[in-house]
């Protein structure tokens, strides 16, 4: 984020905390059919996640020519490669002779990539590079059994998939900057492109992909869920926010930002005294904590469940015992943090099929929430 912005990040926040108040939206609802209709589930799968970028896991965890991981993604196999020349690919990761994962979930690094069944071998650009017996296949030509290609890109750190096949005459890049727009440019400022992973971490959670982003698109709830780990440092239902399309940002001031009060702006620096949510649509969320940032991405699992896979990005990785509890710690109350928002989501899960309630409220200070489902319903629509 440019210096200027900083300030204006932060005197937003000092008139707000001087008058006691918060930015508004419009309050709204969130009809229970959302969490539970079936086939509207599979529409999202379809219109959403099968057609926007999702990051899936850091750059740097893929360093060299031969590093793949494959993942399954809006219920499509995956597997991301770096090539020779050190650019990224992603196919689907299923053989061209009978559709046999060719890796398995996971990390892994082969300079070729063989599928398991019948040892047909595909290099890192896909192409298929031999087969046993492959006088064999004469309808079934080299040239035409590459591995399927899958739009891919990387940006902020992380690799960005969208989860679908290349059509005929696409390229498969992404224009991320593009997509990220401003939000990502605040990010590229700080250097993201070349942060690292220092952890990472995946779990199932049994919700809705929905929940978790309405949890984390508010801060309403932070002195109440909160109240024993991170509520301390940071003022009550306090809201700055921003959106750029469907993507949105939050900025949360710490209580240490009365220090800044008249200290000349030229020293102003947003890191140490406020967290920064970037919420890119439809899935992924990255916390910037100044000296490093937590990102997850939320996979649609099933209508009642979904999968988080999440990592913590720092500039340098630790050289010392010491650096490394550093960030040992901040992991720790990160997803400390997170466990208990994930753990209320479930319980909310819990209780939509009771009949109890027809819709959520969400309050004018729960507006990032309100605005996330507008865009779902939009991208429906589309």
């Amino acid at each position: 984020m440019r210096h200027e912005e900083q300030v204006a990040m932060i005197q937003r926040a000092l008139a707000l905390i001087e008058s006691r108040g918060s930015e508004r939206g419009e309050p709204d609802i969130s009809p229970v059919s959302r969490y539970l209709d079936a086939s509207r589930y599979q529409q999202e799968v379809e219109k959403i996640f099968r057609q926007y970028p999702l990051a899936v896991c850091p750059s740097a965890s893929l360093g060299k020519a031969g590093d793949t991981f494959a993942i399954d993604v809006a219920g499509i196999p995956l597997v991301i490669v770096r090539a020779e020349g050190g650019e990224i690919n992603a196919f689907v990761n299923a053989c061209r002779h009978r559709g046999a994962r060719i890796k398995a979930p996971g990390l892994s690094s082969q300079r070729v990539m063989i599928c398991p069944y019948h040892s047909w071998t595909y290099g890192l650009d896909g192409a298929l590079r031999g087969r046993p017996h492959a006088n064999e296949f004469p309808h079934a030509p080299a040239s035409d059994c590459s591995l399927a290609r899958v739009p891919v890109a990387e940006a902020l750190g992380l690799v960005w998939v969208v989860p679908r096949v290349v059509k005929a005459g696409e390229s498969g890049a992404i224009d991320m900057a593009a997509w990220l727009g401003r939000f990502g440019n605040d990010l590229r400022n700080w250097g993201y492109d070349s942060w690292k992973p220092v952890s990472e971490r995946a779990f199932d959670n049994a919700t809705n992909w929905k929940i978790p982003f309405e949890g984390n698109l508010e801060s309403y709830h932070f002195q109440y869920a909160h109240r024993d780990s991170i509520a301390p440092m940071f003022y009550d239902n306090l809201l700055v926010a921003d959106h750029d399309r469907q993507h949105q940002r939050m900025f949360l001031p710490k209580r240490s930002i009365e220090g800044l009060r008249g200290r000349p702006t030229g020293e102003w620096q947003v890191g140490p005294h406020a967290n920064i949510i970037y919420y890119f649509f439809p899935a992924t969320f990255i916390l910037h904590e100044g000296d490093h940032a937590n990102a997850f991405t939320v996979l649609p699992e099933a209508l009642d469940r979904c999968r988080v896979i999440g990592s913590t990005l720092v500039p340098e990785l630790p050289t010392t015992e010491k650096s490394v509890n550093y960030w040992r710690k901040n992991v720790a109350s990160f997803w400390g943090a997170l466990d208990e928002d994930f753990a209320l989501g479930v319980s909310a899960q819990s209780t939509l099929a009771s009949g109890a309630h027809e819709a959520l409220y969400f309050g004018a200070t729960e507006c990032g929430a309100a605005r996330f489902h507008r865009d779902v319903e939009a991208a429906l629509r589309a």
